[in-house]
């Protein structure tokens, strides 16, 4: 071995050994973690029907979505034909409503009241049929109700089911939402404790294909982290809240 070989040899090993004597311990101690601070799940809401049915409102308003309260059912058509027409206003004309069958809506006789005004309601039957999937896909508005919702987050729960189809909240790039005050709890904790008190959770999932929970608009970042709305659903969700209580 040349001296030049060993000299090179002898200055890396020198420098291997600076760096190990300095180098950090492999593990830390917990005194010397610094632990970010990091927000709890909101997992709590208090008040009466209407200090959720506010919470609510402001909640999803946070997320870009909107809400109105009506306070009684019978006014819940009305409001329909209100917003179908500031949508309208908008460019939005909507003749006809991809939506969940009007049994499955929390509203009797909702279909013939938006008739009276030159609005039918679409209930696709199968999805698999092109001219079904064709029309479906054309829809600039759908109509659904909600399983349930959480004031604390502003989110409704949609399930899917023979007349309940997801197409209806998922296609169309404005959604509206009817939801009675019954359906709206304080969390998604409550929900469950109601429906394990009332053994009603396996229930929910042998009857429904689908279960979502929706908090808003459908939004993405992934492009240049570009906010954009309306990316893989509706740009705009609305809902109108009203006591369906007797």
């Amino acid at each position: 071995m040349s001296n030049r070989t060993t000299e090179a040899r002898a200055e890396i090993l020198d420098r291997l050994s600076r760096v190990l004597d300095k180098a950090s311990p492999l593990f830390r101690g917990t005194s010397d973690l610094r632990m970010p601070e990091i927000p709890m799940t909101v997992t709590r809401s208090e008040g009466d029907s209407r200090d959720l049915a506010r919470l609510f409102a402001s909640k999803l308003a946070a997320t870009g979505g909107s809400c109105e309260i009506a306070r009684q059912q019978a006014e819940v058509s009305e409001r329909i034909l209100e917003r179908m027409r500031t949508w309208k206003a908008d460019g939005v004309d909507a003749g006809e409503i991809l939506s969940w069958a009007p049994r499955e809506l929390p509203i009797p006789g909702i279909e013939d009241d938006l008739e009276r005004v030159g609005i039918s309601l679409f209930v696709p039957d199968d999805l698999q049929d092109e001219p079904v999937r064709m029309r479906a896909a054309s829809a600039v508005v759908g109509l659904t109700s909600a399983a349930a919702a959480f004031a604390s987050t502003g989110s409704v729960v949609l399930t899917s089911a023979p007349g309940k189809s997801r197409a209806a909240s998922l296609l169309p790039l404005h959604h509206l939402v009817l939801l009675p005050t019954s359906r709206l709890y304080p969390t998604f904790e409550a929900w469950l404790k109601e429906l394990r008190r009332g053994n009603r959770l396996g229930d929910l999932w042998r009857s429904n294909a689908q279960i979502v929970f929706v908090t808003g608009p459908s939004k993405s970042a992934d492009i240049e982290l570009s906010l954009t709305l309306g990316v893989h659903g509706p740009r705009v969700v609305h809902t109108i809240l009203f006591d369906d209580n007797p």
